[in-house]
């Protein structure tokens, strides 16, 4: 589920949105004293603040571009000009030159070196090829999953309330946006998030906030399934065990939930207040941790024993912010993250202390959202279209209809 991106301030919005009636998490309240510092340019209570903050959102671009906007300020350059070069050797792209908190920089062999990688950043890096292109336009895709044993690949549509395959033709219906996709291929069932969005075409405004989950038979297309939600807001990401539990993410206020194969009722797992946005969680090996990424505070690790949540340190040069579709694969993590400029696929190590960026300013790309795992190869959406809709979920005027596409990245052995 693709959130506004790039701003650590937004998150103060999102908790205020929840309605939660539950202290402000410790993170809520020093993100809130940082902005209010920015906005009277107390530059020694900015950095201040957010030095605390890089704690509760490790890897979160937006705290480390403001930590060297208040260094340019308190004069230190050097101090300033690294936190940048965490920005660029991240792989991203920003306009050093036109914001004027960095004007003392200007000129500096640091800050020239600096646009030089930002120019670097711009280059194409291709490693997909196009697998089919959706016939419909503006369905607005947002995630896809393939039966193993028919090698069928299913689409959902928030646009459209629908599922359809690679080819265009109608799997099922549904009466709310189609969000995550999880196929459990040992009993023939493919699973959907639905919920409300402004984006659809056909939704009852009075059913904002509803969402839950439809087990659809992946051979008739028949619904064998469904379980509302115990929470408002909208269950827009999945993964599933090899036992056929489901982990799913509730991403306008927060929550992780799981679903027992053998269970109709959801379960909640975290603690509210842990995650603002959680998106596609990915499960260990052995099944025992449950990684969580969340688009502003970055991944967290759940012990699906004791629940318990340990927030992830990346290293310098490594964002994990804006992170939409997370895969494990191998030893590695597979993220789609549309959050960042520009979006892109990245490959990052166990210990995210490496990152390799698989696809980025490729001709078509425009906002990637999931994907999924066949063997050695991931399969994703191209070119979704969410860049074409405001927050209302209007089409913005004189935008064309989106052609989306899916395509392909061959892993090999990792």
């Amino acid at each position: 589920m693709r959130l506004p991106a790039g701003n650590a301030f937004f998150i103060v919005s999102l908790w205020a949105l929840s309605g939660a009636d539950l202290p402000e998490p410790a993170w809520v309240a020093l993100n809130h004293t940082a902005h209010q510092a920015l906005e009277a340019k107390d530059y020694p209570k900015l950095r201040d603040a957010l030095a605390k903050l890089q704690l509760f959102l490790p890897g979160n671009p937006q705290i480390t571009y403001n930590l060297a906007i208040a260094d340019a300020h308190l004069g230190e350059p050097q101090r300033a000009l690294s936190e940048l070069r965490d920005l660029t050797a991240a792989g991203l792209v920003y306009d050093f030159n036109a914001d004027e908190n960095f004007a003392s920089l200007r000129g500096s062999p640091g800050f020239t070196a600096l646009l030089r990688q930002v120019d670097r950043n711009k280059k194409i890096v291709a490693s997909a090829s196009p697998v089919a292109t959706l016939p419909e336009r503006d369905l607005l895709p947002e995630d896809i999953a393939c039966d193993p044993k028919t090698s069928r690949f299913f689409v959902g549509s928030v646009t459209m309330c629908k599922i359809v395959t690679a080819e265009g033709a109608l799997f099922a219906k549904a009466d709310w946006p189609v969000m995550a996709l999880r196929v459990d291929a040992q009993r023939r069932t493919l699973w959907a998030a639905i919920g409300w969005l402004a984006n659809c075409r056909q939704c009852n405004p009075a059913d904002h906030d509803k969402t839950a989950l439809v087990a659809f038979d992946l051979d008739s297309g028949a619904v064998l399934r469904r379980v509302e939600s115990p929470v408002k807001g909208l269950l827009a990401d999945m993964t599933i065990s090899r036992e056929g539990d489901l982990y799913i993410s509730e991403g306008s206020y927060g929550a992780i939930f799981r679903l027992r194969a053998k269970s109709e009722t959801l379960e909640r797992l975290d603690a509210p207040g842990d995650f603002p946005s959680p998106q596609t969680p990915a499960l260990s090996s052995d099944e025992q941790t449950l990684f969580v990424p969340d688009y502003e505070r970055g991944i967290a690790a759940m012990d699906l024993k004791t629940h318990t949540v340990r927030w992830l340190q990346p290293a310098h040069g490594i964002v994990l912010s804006g992170i939409d579709g997370f895969y494990r694969y191998g030893n590695t993590f597979l993220a789609v993250q549309n959050g960042v400029t520009p979006a892109r696929l990245v490959l990052f190590s166990a210990d995210f202390t490496k990152q390799e960026v698989l696809e980025a300013n490729s001709p078509g790309l425009g906002v990637p959202t999931h994907g999924t795992l066949v063997g050695a190869g991931f399969y994703f959406l191209a070119n979704t279209g969410w860049d074409v809709y405001d927050d209302d979920g209007k089409k913005k005027r004189d935008r064309a209809s989106v052609e989306s596409q899916i395509r392909k990245i061959v892993l090999g052995k990792r």
